[in-house]
């Protein structure tokens, strides 16, 4: 009987492979959190000074979204970080920018990701025949799976930007179904810094009880979702490919 390797000998399987798989998936798991600290550092020493961004102009407002697509779409800071300084910076007018940064920046994330090997998945899933299995028979309702995906506030969005790719769910798929999931996490985020005081107060943990609420709501619904992908049987193939 087949015996699963152990995880650290199967990425040294996957490296001597395919190297830049590893590469990306470490900078996925990795970068966004040292983005988000070293920027959240600066942040902090410089703040009063960004206070005059808080009359946002066309010309700045374009500027700070392709920052945005940069800035997440390379998977340098997580999207969460750049909504609550967005909110707190800009306000609600800011909003629509905000939305049209994380959905470009999607593109640009699963387009990266699209760079790597084709039988990339199928290297990482080699120890689990059954899961590749069960991938490949429900290739017709991917959307389903990013928009759960999407709306978890657990799941970063550059790793689920990696293994969208990786899966071929297809960009308008991503864009769509990810602009849906992606509206309550950030309006949850965006309003964190929105409401706050100070930008210690929109970058500090706390959270009120009624976000707690949400969280946790957003965390059911995607577990649910997730868990009911890979176990109901397939289904009618989805409208956007």
């Amino acid at each position: 009987m087949d015996k699963k390797p152990p995880i650290f000998k199967h990425f040294r399987n996957i490296y001597s492979k395919s190297p830049w798989l590893l590469v990306a998936i470490l900078w996925v798991s990795i970068i966004p959190t040292i983005g988000a600290l070293t920027l959240g550092g600066w942040i902090y020493s410089n703040w009063a000074e960004l206070t005059i961004l808080s009359i946002i102009k066309p010309k700045v407002a374009i500027v700070y979204c392709f920052m945005g697509i940069t800035l997440m779409g390379l998977a340098l800071i997580p999207t969460t970080f750049f909504a609550v300084i967005t909110g707190y910076l800009f306000g609600w007018q800011a909003f629509p920018y905000l939305v049209l940064s994380y959905t470009l920046a999607s593109a640009v994330g699963y387009l990266l990701g699209k760079i790597l090997k084709k039988d990339s998945l199928e290297l990482i899933l080699d120890p689990y025949p059954k899961a590749a299995k069960l991938i490949h028979d429900k290739k017709n309702q991917m959307g389903r799976l990013i928009f759960f995906i999407r709306i978890s506030p657990v799941i970063p969005f550059a790793i689920s930007n990696l293994v969208f790719a990786l899966l071929e769910t297809g960009l308008k798929r991503v864009l769509w179904f990810g602009f849906l999931g992606m509206l309550p996490r950030t309006l949850l985020a965006f309003s964190t810094g929105a409401f706050a005081g100070s930008i210690q107060e929109a970058l500090s943990s706390d959270a009120s009880v009624w976000q707690y609420l949400l969280v946790a709501g957003l965390l059911i619904v995607s577990f649910w979702g997730i868990y009911s992908f890979f176990t109901k049987p397939s289904e009618s193939k989805e409208v956007y490919r």
